[in-house]
């Protein structure tokens, strides 16, 4: 088994750590975080996952429980896929949910 994992700074204030476990080709797990630079400390914001036994996406909240929200695709491979695309183009909407919650408090 084979393991990749980088780091990719999408701007000043928000960075996505990938990290997948390859074999023969195919992702067997992965973890794509989406982190916002808020107050001078990295948080994480949304994070995509196969823990648990699934894929799935964490939405994470400054002040309860990350809701969990499964991930219909065909695979690892294209979950991992979806998980970057999407973290990476929603990034903006994703800091502003969840700066908004924080301000909510």
């Amino acid at each position: 088994m084979r393991t990749v994992q980088f780091r990719n700074q999408l701007d000043q204030e928000s960075a996505l750590g990938v990290r997948f476990e390859l074999e023969s080709g195919q992702v067997q797990k992965f973890t794509v975080q989406l982190e916002y630079l808020i107050g001078g400390q990295w948080a994480p914001v949304v994070r995509y996952d196969t823990a648990h036994g699934f894929a799935h996406m964490d939405i994470m909240h400054p002040y309860d429980s990350a809701q969990k929200v499964p991930v219909e695709t065909r695979d690892n491979n294209e979950a991992l896929t979806l998980a970057v695309e999407d973290l990476t183009n929603n990034r903006t909407k994703y800091r502003r949910r969840y700066l908004q919650w924080l301000q909510n408090r």
